[in-house]
């Protein structure tokens, strides 16, 4: 299956975990897709950190855990993991194999915190000192062999015979192996060691060396030129030509030809090094890239300059000591470097898990974290690679649509199954709300406290709106609004309407708020808009209002304005926290 693109694309349909950490078993059913944010979303103690060691516990060959890491820490629990893939694959890791890993690289980014113990000797006191140690992250483990192009204009001379004084120094060429890779692009350079090519390609050269070397280089080329020598019969010799005189700016044809022959002899001549030379520059290059990077994210570097080091044969960076700078300066610059990890160490599909790392960024380094994960998914499309980054949070997914991933980017998985479920005849008065035949009408009776409702009968509106015409009276709306609420309250294994219970609670707050008023403060109550403006109205007049009234707003004040099907598990995973079921249960006890 391709994408959009062209891309051979696939899907992880399912994911089974057994005996892993806090897992006995879990399964995911709901498709993980390729290059887009994969957001799993469940409360804390549901098991996210568990399905993180489970990536984490991915080594050649087999899973590897630690003795603590199996499910109830007994080693006869036989821990697994297992991946359908949507093209019928299954792809299966135990204690004795892994399939895994043939198919995708598998990267895990979660607290690099280690704890780090030193000794003091004081005479024969010994004082214990500890500390919080950054773990030093691994960027690329396996630095290629030094080996630099050994391009020499002079010996390339020699070789080429008398008449070298046309050729021209192509030295800038070997500076970045970005410019050899373009150069080399769609071209098999396997045919150049070829007898039938080297001799047509060498029957040019021996020509040019033919012609009298008193000639100046300009008569040299003139003489070629009426020659019209460079029909040799070998496309890949004319691509060649074509990329070298693109990239050095050449306005003479006999300067692409004579460059590519240079080109090619340096190829040939160094043989199998010049692979190591180009895995050496690209190195050099990424390198560089990444320091850069560092460089531009570091926001402590009037203290602290962060850059790659050469450790071992390993390129990683070390950081700062974890007290020297904020939680947040340290998992925003930790974060983006292990993404970096993730690129450079990557060399088919990936599997990034993101284990609530950016759960408490601010407002600037989450925009910032999302950048970066947007910007590797594309690099991996410019590759023609997948990537499925899976983002473990607690946060409401609608929190993340406010800054880079969109709705159409993200694909959200909620981990824990609820009972709460939006009617559609709920979610079609809240739609309803801003029509002017009833806006007045449900503000004012439905949504809102007010004594007076018994005296509303809009069911003919309703009816010629679509609305369930039962609820024509906000008193009978109320009733459907509190039997939900009960259910909540007091048969918790009961489905209910997550949204009828949000109502319900707003109504009730204000209900309390308005009881405590004067008499004379009431009508005022009434008449002021929204609920946090009548709990501050009431608090200016002197009604003492408990903090769990405005607390609750963060709860139902945000899907009465924006309701759909959607809402449901976000705010059904909101109401199961036992302590917020406490919170609203206390406002009729």
């Amino acid at each position: 299956m391709k994408d959009n693109n062209g891309i051979d694309t696939m899907n992880i349909n399912k994911v089974t975990i057994e005996n892993i950490k806090g897992i006995s078993h879990f399964e995911l059913n709901q498709p993980l897709l390729p290059n887009r944010p994969n957001i799993l979303v469940a409360p804390n103690g549901f098991g996210k950190s568990s399905l993180a060691t489970a990536f984490l516990s991915l080594s050649r060959g087999k899973i590897n855990l630690k003795p603590e890491d199996f499910y109830m820490e007994e080693s006869a629990n036989a821990p697994t993991v297992k991946l359908e893939i949507s093209n019928g694959d299954v792809l299966l890791a135990d204690s004795s194999l892994n399939t895994i890993l043939n198919v995708f690289s598998v990267f895990v980014v979660n607290n690099q915190l280690i704890p780090n113990a030193t000794a003091q000797h004081f005479g024969k006191v010994i004082v214990s000192k500890a500390s919080l140690d950054i773990k030093p992250t691994e960027i690329i483990d396996k630095i290629p062999v030094k080996v630099p192009f050994s391009y020499n204009i002079s010996n390339i001379k020699r070789e080429f015979g008398p008449n070298h004084k046309v050729l021209m120094n192509i030295k800038s060429i070997y500076a970045n192996t970005a410019i050899v890779h373009q150069i080399e692009d769609g071209v098999n350079m396997h045919i150049f060691d070829l007898k039938p090519y080297n001799k047509a390609i060498n029957q040019v050269i021996n020509f040019i060396n033919g012609i009298p070397a008193i000639k100046n280089t300009s008569e040299i080329k003139n003489i070629i030129r009426n020659k019209k020598l460079f029909d040799i019969g070998i496309p890949e010799y004319v691509t060649i030509c074509t990329n070298i005189r693109s990239v050095m700016n050449y306005t003479d044809d006999i300067d692409a030809f004579l460059s590519g022959w240079q080109y090619i002899r340096i190829r040939q001549n160094m043989k199998c090094l010049y692979a190591k030379a180009i895995a050496y520059g690209d190195y050099l290059i990424g390198k560089t890239e990444i320091d850069l990077t560092l460089d531009n994210i570091n926001p402590v570097k009037q203290r602290f300059r962060i850059r790659t080091t050469e450790h071992k044969g390993k390129l990683i960076i070390d950081w700062p000591k974890a007290n020297q700078v904020s939680n947040g300066e340290r998992d925003i610059m930790v974060f983006i470097a292990k993404l970096l990890e993730c690129e450079y160490k990557s060399k088919n599909n990936c599997v990034l898990i993101i284990d609530e790392f950016f759960d408490y960024l601010d407002d600037a380094n989450l925009v910032a974290f999302q950048y970066f994960v947007s910007t590797l998914i594309d690099k991996f499309k410019k590759q023609k690679k997948l990537i499925f980054p899976i983002l473990l949070t607690h946060l409401d997914p609608n929190y993340l649509k406010h800054f880079c991933f969109n709705d159409k980017r993200m694909n959200v998985c909620y981990l824990k199954k609820t009972n709460a479920k939006i009617s559609n005849e709920m979610i079609k008065i809240i739609q309803k709300r801003e029509d002017p035949l009833i806006k007045n009408e449900l503000d004012t009776y439905y949504f809102h406290y007010n004594p007076n409702c018994s005296t509303i009968n809009i069911t003919t509106k309703f009816s010629s709106l679509g609305l369930n015409k039962d609820w024509g009276t906000p008193a009978a709306f109320k009733k459907k609004v509190d039997r939900q609420l009960r259910a909540y309250c007091l048969q918790p294994n009961d489905k209910f309407d997550p949204l009828a219970v949000c109502i319900s609670v707003r109504i009730r707050i204000e209900e309390l708020v308005y009881n405590n008023l004067n008499i004379c403060d009431q009508s005022e109550f009434i008449s002021t808009h929204s609920t946090i403006d009548k709990l501050l109205l009431a608090q200016n007049k002197g009604v003492f209002i408990p903090e769990t009234y405005f607390l609750l707003g963060i709860i139902y004040n945000h899907p009465l304005h924006n309701a759909n099907e959607d809402m449901s598990r976000p705010l059904g995973m909101k109401l199961d926290n036992p302590i917020i079921r406490n919170m609203i249960y206390e406002l009729w006890k």
